[in-house]
């Protein structure tokens, strides 16, 4: 007879990275396989045949992370032994992007005398659909959203610290994209004598250059400087009033098409820390009066938000810790609760068994139904996806109907809820993808089924990027076709959006990743819970690795046989690695969680997100992860 428990999984965080100058690179690679699965060591050991490779010589790209951990007492290690490795691509070599053949300029369409980009006042992309983002390099950091200036406008609202050897500043894309290179529309400017904008620092004098580039300089991911933002200003700087800038398209770069702009880019030119606004961006025949907007109030729906909650034996029995528990909910106004069901699971034969105490959990959720929490049985583990272990979880689904009848109205279970991430699974990355997600899909269905019988609301938590494409421009998760975030929501009464992010506007914000899952989700009355995290994560390095020498760093190829082999990180010996660095990417763990930011963080966070998806039907409220952290992280700043 088998025996395992149930547990809940280590929480995994989803990544962007974010790229020096402009561009989104390995825009939806997700580092939860390595708060799993990775080893303690820079290493790795892997089969080929999950990567659809059966030689060693033939390994000719490699995309792996390596996390920056630090023990449990929260003391930070150096040295390699603090390093851990995560594999997130292995081909023969690395896939080439297509690119247009000519040009990709078009003029767009304008009332006299000129276009206008974008207030700023509201939305995530402009009317040439291009995002905005913030990028910074340690030990500089920035943070780009639309906020409330000191005159109470909206605008963009830029904040940074810029400190040597590193960088910090914001970019405005002129195209779209996440479109692939052969479909991308840039701005063809050639109408237009003057681009302006509306600019004022918190104090003045903050010291910031303008930048641009066309459609070549972005694919370099670099652009060239214009000049000063104050020598286009009649005041000679930037001060702490509204002032109008009106850069000529003649100061334009020599090394600039002006048929194809791609970027607007501003950078911080000394050490500084400070904050400026800017709105109202246009491009110009003439210089004239800059149009405002006319900001009108938004109506926004009343949330329910969630928490997950992991360590639910520690309430049991304990009047203290539960009226905490109660009192915590309502003061953070959390309304639904995804609470982990303690039990055991045997198996004998091909049939299992559920065994949990019901007594314990009718008191603690007779006390929550009391005050308006509705509680959602939790459980989740990537191996739940594979089909062997489908009778796992409709069993649990079974007790928990078992609990219910058993309970009355008051203590009632109002659902089940499976956090199983089954890209968590070593072998994700590679050719088995596509059938994992087939299994998992599958099990959605049972589960429906079963919970459908037993009057419960099935739920389950994916990651923003399921729907998404990874910097090759190909679906990272798709079945016949299509992304699977459709038949995931066809089939369950709600989701929970993992979109692990601390800002909330820009390209690699929480408005950003949720569009197309909450169109999808209104579109079949379908509610979604958008996840925030508040765990403490390490920060990570990307890096790619190829067969011409390059960086610094090299990876090293050990055959093990029986097509087994072994990924070392080795930075003293090149002579004895196959590939060399070729690319690397610094990932800082506070674009993923709020564990270092404060509670007005998370609440202008929140805030900004609710005013931009409040127009989705199926927008019902944020998921906060986990009261474990959550709690006392909002402790700590009392």
């Amino acid at each position: 007879m088998e025996k395992q428990r149930g547990r809940g999984t280590e929480k995994q965080r989803t990544t962007k990275i974010k790229m020096p100058v402009f561009f989104l690179c390995f825009l939806f690679l997700c580092l939860s396989a390595s708060i799993v699965y990775a080893q303690s060591v820079s290493s790795k050991e892997i089969s080929l045949s999950d990567w659809g490779i059966s030689k060693v010589s033939d390994i000719g790209f490699v995309s792996v992370g390596v996390l920056h951990d630090k023990p449990s007492s929260g003391t930070p290690l150096s040295g390699k032994e603090k390093e851990k490795l995560v594999i997130y691509d292995i081909r023969r070599e690395k896939p080439k992007i297509p690119e247009p053949s000519g040009k990709r300029g078009q003029v767009p369409s304008f009332k006299e005398p000129m276009f206008l980009v974008s207030h700023f006042d509201r939305g995530n992309t402009n009317r040439l659909n291009g995002y905005f983002n913030a990028f910074s390099r340690l030990p500089s950091t920035a943070s780009l959203e639309i906020g409330m200036t000191p005159d109470k406008n909206s605008a963009l609202s830029f904040s940074y610290q810029n400190k040597s050897p590193g960088f910090a500043g914001f970019w405005i894309h002129l195209f779209n994209f996440r479109d692939p290179p052969t479909e991308r529309i840039f701005l063809d400017s050639t109408p237009f004598k003057y681009v302006g904008f509306r600019i004022r620092g918190s104090k003045g004098g903050e010291p910031v250059v303008l930048q641009l580039a066309d459609r070549k300089w972005e694919k370099k991911e670099d652009s060239l400087p214009i000049g000063d933002v104050g020598s286009f200003l009649s005041g000679g700087k930037i001060t702490a009033e509204w002032q109008v800038a009106w850069v000529p398209l003649e100061k334009f770069p020599a090394g600039i098409d002006r048929e194809e702009l791609a970027s607007l880019v501003f950078r911080i030119k000394s050490n500084h820390s400070g904050k400026i606004f800017l709105k109202d961006l246009v491009f110009a025949k003439e210089k004239g009066e800059i149009p405002v907007s006319e900001q009108k109030a938004i109506a926004q729906s009343s949330l329910q938000n969630a928490m997950w909650l992991w360590e639910t034996k520690k309430l049991y029995g304990n009047a203290v810790e539960q009226n905490t528990l109660v009192n915590f909910c309502k003061d953070h106004g959390i309304r639904h609760l995804f609470i982990q069901i303690p039990y055991e699971a045997s198996k004998s034969g091909e049939t299992w068994q559920i065994q949990w105490d019901f007594a314990p959990m009718k008191q603690l959720v007779s006390l929550l139904h009391q005050e308006g929490i509705d509680v959602h049985a939790l459980d989740g583990d990537p191996h739940y996806a594979l089909t062997e272990n489908h009778g796992r979880v409709l069993a649990l689904i079974r007790s928990v109907i078992e609990y219910n009848k058993s309970a009355g109205p008051k203590a009632r279970i109002i659902g089940v809820r499976y956090d199983n991430e089954p890209y968590l699974l070593p072998n994700f990355g590679g050719l088995q993808k596509s059938a994992i997600l087939r299994q998992y899909v599958n099990l959605l269905g049972k589960a429906k089924l079963v919970t459908a019988e037993g009057q419960l609301e099935f739920g389950v938590d994916i990651p923003f990027w399921f729907d998404a494409r990874n910097e090759f421009y190909e679906p990272v998760a798709s079945l016949g076709g299509r992304s699977v975030i459709e038949p995931i929501i066809d089939t369950v009464d709600n989701i929970g959006i993992m979109d692990y992010r601390t800002v909330a506007y820009g390209a690699d914000g929480v408005i950003a990743h949720d569009g197309d899952e909450l169109a999808y989700a209104s579109k079949k009355g379908k509610k979604v819970f958008v996840g925030l995290e508040t765990v403490w994560l390490p920060d990570e390095t990307l890096y790619e690795f190829q067969k011409q020498p390059g960086g610094k760093l090299a990876v090293s190829i050990e055959d093990l046989g029986g097509g087994k082999i072994r990924l070392n990180l080795n930075a003293d010996k090149k002579e004895s690695a196959t590939l060399f660095q070729t690319r690397s990417v610094e990932v800082p763990s506070s674009k993923i969680t709020f564990f270092g930011k404060t509670k007005s963080d998370l609440a202008n966070v929140m805030d900004g997100a609710k005013r931009e998806l409040s127009g989705y039907s199926g927008f019902f409220g944020f998921a906060i992860h986990s009261y474990e952290s959550y709690r006392p992280w909002a402790e700590k700043q009392k």
